[in-house]
């Protein structure tokens, strides 16, 4: 059997000026990490509502397992209007939605147990129910399965209290460079990869920064890499940092090099930012190149 990775928190659409498509940075992980050969399985809630079943019937035709899906009879699919400003999004997330009440029920306890990792963010925790569930599903997986943090700060859905507690439960933290400098404010450090590595014991760190590149951090190697250069004109940054955490998260659970994964995690998300959308197809020339 491939690996079990978790995509735990929000599934949502992504309301363009054009057209909607699916998304939520757990569920594009999870949508990615299964088109990587692993096991995607996401663990969320879904509104009963005509949103809900085609947000349910397109996550299944894309072949991702919905057994952790949740239905909600009361609060209604969750949705984001996106807007592009300079090449970059900006969201305006609709609250109190399906998503924001997910619960810790039999079916999230057994896929619990059978996870080998686990992708949670700190916006899928601004309340306090969806909070609860996502650390007692952290507290009830494997003691060897990877739980990875993608520091997810948008505002103004995120607090230190939340963003430490999370960092906590982590084995691994992804964030952007915007974030990376807000979270040693927030955490209330200058020296935020010494904290993490030593005071928290975090196995590797994440850092993407666009065009840029990106770097991976851990206490005994340092390793950045220059983005490829692609034509990204007829796409957009929405969901590139899920795909490259996806990636990571792949070559991660067969005990890649530093390297490798970098590299790999560059290429795929190089490919996703000419796309539109946090979920579009992969040709099998680029799974071949970084799977």
């Amino acid at each position: 059997m491939p690996p079990t990775v978790v995509g735990l928190g929000e599934v949502l659409w992504d309301v363009f000026p054009d057209q909607r498509r699916p998304g939520g940075a757990p569920a594009n992980v999870a949508y990615h990490a299964g088109v990587l050969g692993n096991r995607g399985v996401i663990a969320s809630r879904i509104g009963d509502d005509a949103r809900g079943d085609e947000l349910r019937d397109y996550l299944e035709t894309q072949g991702i397992d919905c057994s952790g899906l949740q239905v909600d009879d009361t609060h209604p699919t969750g949705t984001v209007q996106v807007h592009m400003e300079d090449g970059e999004p900006s969201y305006l997330i609709t609250e109190d939605v399906a998503w924001d009440h997910l619960t810790m029920d039999e079916a999230l306890g057994a896929l619990a147990a059978t996870t080998d990792a686990v992708c949670f963010s700190t916006l899928s925790q601004r309340d306090p129910q969806t909070r609860s569930t996502i650390r007692a599903f952290l507290d009830a997986v494997p003691a060897d399965a990877l739980r990875i943090l993608d520091v997810n700060l948008r505002p103004p859905h995120y607090d230190g209290d939340v963003l430490r507690a999370s960092i906590a439960r982590a084995d691994v933290v992804k964030c952007n460079e915007h974030e990376w400098d807000l979270l040693g404010t927030l955490v209330g450090t200058d020296e935020v990869d010494a904290w993490l590595m030593d005071a928290q014991d975090i196995q590797l760190v994440c850092l993407t920064r666009g065009a840029k590149g990106s770097a991976l951090l851990t206490a005994r190697e340092r390793i950045h890499r220059p983005a490829p250069e692609v034509d990204a004109s007829d796409g957009d940054a929405v969901g590139v940092g899920d795909a490259f955490l996806a990636t990571i998260t792949h070559h991660l659970l067969r005990d890649a090099s530093l390297e490798r994964m970098l590299t790999a995690a560059n290429r795929y998300a190089a490919y996703v930012v000419t796309q539109r959308g946090g979920m579009p197809s992969v040709p099998q020339d680029v799974l071949d190149a970084v799977a």
